[in-house]
């Protein structure tokens, strides 16, 4: 039973390193083509302010940034979000320092917490797949995980 678990989370990490290395994009670039802007032209960028995305939150109250959930999150942010993410550069998908400032808190936890479903439907997630050309990988991490990197998203915002 480890075996397979093992082999498709080998496989998980390699793919992104693999479409990395492959020279198809300038992953270190940090412009966007103006093809990749004519996708939806701000939408991507843009704050959305009542744009919840698709999952099982559907609201959050927050309240002052707590530092331990935060150093948590930090934890799994690294562990999990890292290959793919940066704060301040793209990478094989954009920086999220200042994604608590453009998008709700529930839009971050949905797409954590649902994101095959939420790249299949939610139109920001599908224009920002179009942009950097690959899909999220599904984090697989509970609700009170998610909650903690939110809050370390929220702790690094500018």
């Amino acid at each position: 039973m480890k075996l397979p678990l093992l082999s498709i989370i080998v496989v998980l990490l390699i793919i992104p390193v693999f479409l990395l290395l492959s020279g198809n994009r300038n992953f270190r670039n940090n412009s966007l083509t103006s093809d990749e802007l004519s996708v939806s032209p701000g939408r991507i960028d843009q704050q959305q302010d009542k744009d919840k995305g698709i999952g099982p939150i559907k609201t959050i109250e927050l309240s002052p940034i707590d530092m331990k959930l935060a150093n948590k999150g930090k934890v799994i942010f690294n562990s999990k979000c890292l290959l793919c993410h940066d704060l301040d550069q793209k990478k094989i998908g954009p920086a999220l320092r200042d994604v608590t400032k453009i998008r709700t808190p529930e839009f971050i936890m949905n797409l954590l917490l649902n994101t095959v479903q939420m790249q299949q439907e939610d139109p920001i997630i599908k224009d920002l797949i179009v942009v950097y050309k690959v899909p999220m990988t599904p984090p697989g991490i509970t609700k009170d995980q998610v909650r903690s990197v939110l809050e370390y998203l929220r702790s690094v915002a500018k």
